[in-house]
């Protein structure tokens, strides 16, 4: 399997996940229930994709700057995940919602992270696969 290819499905799974709430729960369309259904779903999968593209890039010799832009992205995932659940459950408890509003707003600010951590390796790692990087020579 290609080292990019999840890398790029983490992006896209990611931004179709904050699309999904954002449009289909603030706009309407589909149930809250089946919303939330599907957000866990793609959620397990940008934590699986996290997980796949960190496993991959650690397998090959590219610069260490991608290996722990990686390695950061799959720990946001996981965060993610934990922010996720802790959400549902404030919700589910009817805790206040200035606390829901604190993870809602940290979930979200991690699901961004994600996309631009995501982003910025798999560019990095494109390039470096592809042998875009040029080393400047100093001219003397």
């Amino acid at each position: 399997m290609k080292t990019f290819v999840p890398m790029y499905a983490l992006i896209w799974a990611s931004f179709f996940q904050i699309f999904l709430i954002v449009f289909l729960l603030s706009v309407g369309g589909l149930s809250y229930s089946l919303t939330i259904g599907l957000h866990v779903v793609i959620g397990i999968v940008v934590i699986g994709l996290a997980a796949v593209a960190f496993r991959l890039v650690m397998k090959t010799s590219c610069p260490d700057r991608i290996k722990r832009i990686s390695k950061t992205t799959a720990i946001l995932g996981g965060v993610q995940g934990l922010l996720g659940l802790i959400l549902y459950a404030l919700i589910e408890m009817n805790a206040s919602v200035t606390l829901q509003n604190i993870v809602l707003l940290l979930h979200v600010v991690n699901a961004l992270a994600i996309i631009a951590q995501a982003s910025s390796a798999a560019t990095a790692f494109d390039m470096w696969e592809e042998k875009e990087f040029e080393v400047p020579t100093i001219k003397r």
